[in-house]
């Protein structure tokens, strides 16, 4: 079907798809390397996640190049910043850190933290002003995040619907390991196909040619210093600085070249995309806790977060493949969603660029609202306790001690 002939996903056919018994979107995407090596990630001990994968009938030899949770917050990231630029409202809950002297931190949100709104930055952060301001799981919307359940999902789309989008486990909440816990609805991954490893080489030279047996570098209260009686001292003798005093311990001098294991060549890289239409239909939105919730509502709901998946995952693939360095993919095929119905029906194909998963989005939101379902569009400002700002401080005193630039 040429993409002419392709229908644009519309708020209907979104609707039904909730509504009805079809099992998923899927958006499958063959994507071409723009180097010739990719790097992948590496996880303990330096190693890459590869295995053998059935494809097309064939065993094949694989590498994971982008990881699922890796991927969801590529997805959050792109919401963020379509939020940030006015093209979306999406509830949220933000954590301000203006009192941090640290450019770099000025503020995180639900969509940033690990855990989402479960995360220890929003737990222990307060909410509202005053002379006793509660804790964020203390407060009334804290009280509601106590009472989720698959059967009363309200709380979190009128606070933080992504959770119920990308996976949550309040871990860090009253209940500890037995928090309560939801799925991912959306799941993607990158991996390159009929993979072949290869090695890397690095080397420095030092402009200044500084040798290694130049001299020994002692550790001093400021930097590092040639001289014995300028050093730090412990138990009477001058430390010397890292292991062995030697110039490299303060990056003079040249690093010998080296081989090592680094990098694949692949014959193509595949991303594919699968928002689980079953894992929304769990889920349902009562006003109340203990109230029955209606189908009309539940389907709106519903329908709301599988726009949400959808305009994540869409604005992610547009924004680009640039994995990490020297990781940088291109897609060969046209973005292509497949619906996948009842068993034995034929996949029915959308087109969905950012255009039209934004004005899905929009007519999905306005349906929660017409539904008279609770959703908070107006971001929700926290401030970090005294000793949440007080570890944060006392950790980048830590870290600029030991990379020098407390020095």
């Amino acid at each position: 079907m040429s993409e002419s002939q392709l229908q644009t996903l519309t708020l209907k056919d979104l609707q039904d798809a909730v509504a009805g018994t079809a099992a998923a979107f899927r958006l499958t995407l063959k994507l071409e390397a723009v180097s010739p090596k990719v790097f992948p990630p590496t996880y303990e001990g330096g190693k890459y996640a590869t295995e053998e994968r059935i494809i097309n009938g064939q065993k094949l030899p694989c590498v994971l190049l982008d990881s699922v949770p890796s991927q969801a917050n590529r997805m959050e990231l792109a919401l963020q910043e379509a939020l940030d630029s006015g093209q979306i409202k999406l509830p949220l809950v933000t954590v301000n850190f203006a009192a941090l002297n640290n450019p770099g931190v000025p503020r995180i949100t639900s969509l940033q933290a690990p855990h989402r709104i479960a995360d220890a930055i929003l737990r222990d952060s307060i909410l509202g002003e005053g002379k006793e301001p509660p804790k964020f799981r203390d407060s009334g919307i804290g009280q509601d995040l106590n009472r989720l359940s698959a059967g009363y999902a309200t709380p979190l789309l009128k606070h933080a619907p992504h959770c119920l989008v990308f996976g949550m486990w309040d871990s860090t909440g009253p209940r500890g390991g037995l928090g309560v816990k939801f799925a991912r609805a959306v799941v993607s991954e990158i991996i390159g196909v009929n993979s072949v490893s290869g090695v890397k080489t690095s080397s420095r030279i030092d402009p200044l040619n500084i040798r290694v047996n130049s001299g020994t570098l002692y550790k001093a209260k400021e930097g590092w210093t040639l001289d014995e009686k300028e050093a730090v001292q412990e138990k009477g003798r001058p430390v010397k600085l890292g292991k062995d005093g030697k110039p490299s311990e303060a990056n003079h001098g040249n690093v010998t070249p080296t081989i090592s294991d680094g990098g694949f060549t692949i014959d193509y890289a595949e991303q594919t995309t699968v928002l689980s239409l079953p894992a929304l239909r769990r889920l349902r939105f009562p006003v109340k806790p203990g109230e029955k919730s209606s189908p009309e509502s539940d389907t709106a709901a519903r329908t709301y977060l599988a726009s949400l998946g959808l305009l994540g995952a869409t604005l992610a693939v547009e924004a680009g493949h640039d994995l990490r360095s020297r990781c940088i993919l291109r897609a060969a095929n046209r973005i292509e969603w497949n619906l996948l119905g009842k068993p034995g029906d034929a996949d029915t194909p959308f087109t969905l660029d950012k255009e039209a998963a934004l004005k899905l989005y929009q007519e999905a939101l306005v349906g929660v609202q017409e539904a008279k379902l609770p959703i908070h569009l107006e971001e929700i400002l926290l401030t970090p306790c005294d000793d949440l700002l007080t570890l944060v401080n006392r950790s980048m005193e830590l870290a600029a001690t030991e990379t020098g630039e407390g020095n």
